[in-house]
Formats: structure tokens, sequence, C-alpha cells
């Protein structure tokens, strides 16, 4: 295994991901990228209303504060860390990202920050489970 990716969106839950890709970065010296998603849902028409700067600058802010935090801890350990901040619809974007660079682990939370989640798992990770052709890691 050389490259792992860790989708987090700074919940609780995404925080328990942190220390699990840390043993298996550790085990496999693997290389981590740290990937954060900002959602971004154009039904809502927010290039349409003029606060939407104004929220999008908070919500890079929380971004880089969370990649930042993780960075952080991966390099505690002494674990080669990338971080990539992206928008636009979270489970597509980490599939997409997983396929085309081939990475070989994708590791996320079961629940995140999201207003709806599915039964069982949120609703990124099992739309992720569901378009992903990669292995991946679910922590609960």
């Amino acid at each position: 295994m050389d490259k792992l990716l860790l989708a987090t969106d700074g919940s609780k839950h995404s925080k328990n991901t942190i220390e699990q890709a840390i043993k298996l970065a550790k085990k496999f010296a693997t290389e981590v990228t740290i990937l954060y998603v900002i959602e971004v849902n154009p039904q809502q028409g927010y290039d349409f209303f003029a606060s939407y700067r104004t929220k999008e600058q908070e919500l890079i802010n929380t971004a880089e504060e969370v990649l930042k935090n993780a960075a952080n801890t991966f390099e505690k350990q002494g674990i080669k860390v990338n971080t990539r901040l992206e928008k636009g619809n979270p489970a597509d974007i980490i599939c997409d990202i997983a396929q085309k660079e081939s990475f070989d682990l994708v590791i996320l939370g079961g629940r995140g920050l999201g207003k709806i989640g599915g039964v069982l798992l949120g609703s990124v990770s099992n739309a992720v489970a569901n378009c992903l052709e990669k292995n991946l890691l679910i922590v609960k």
C-alpha cells in the first residue's frame, strides 16, 4: 500500500478516522493525503446570493483549520502527509480523486457533519461505498 486518501470534515466520526489512518500509515509506511470537500449545492443558488461569498470564506477557513490540525497530527507521528481542499459534491469528489490518482485505500467516517444521514451510514459514506472501485474503510 503506497497511497492512502483520508476524507475528513472535522466531525467527531472523521476524527476517529485519523487514528485508524495513522495506524495503517505507520504499518505500511504509506503516504497520506487528507481531503476536505466543501459541499456545494447548486440547487441552493449560492452564486445568486451576495452573502454566499462571506459564507464561502468561513467554510474555507474552517476547512483549512481542520486540514492543518489533521496534518500536524500525522507529522508528529513522522508520517508524510499532503492536504487538499476541494469544492463540490463530497462523494463524487472523493470517488473521482481516488480513482484518477490511484489511491490504494480510502478512509472516511461513517457519519459526518451532514444534515441528513442514511439509516446505518452517513449519506456521503454510503454514496462513496456505492461509487468507489477502490478499497474503502469506513470508521464508526
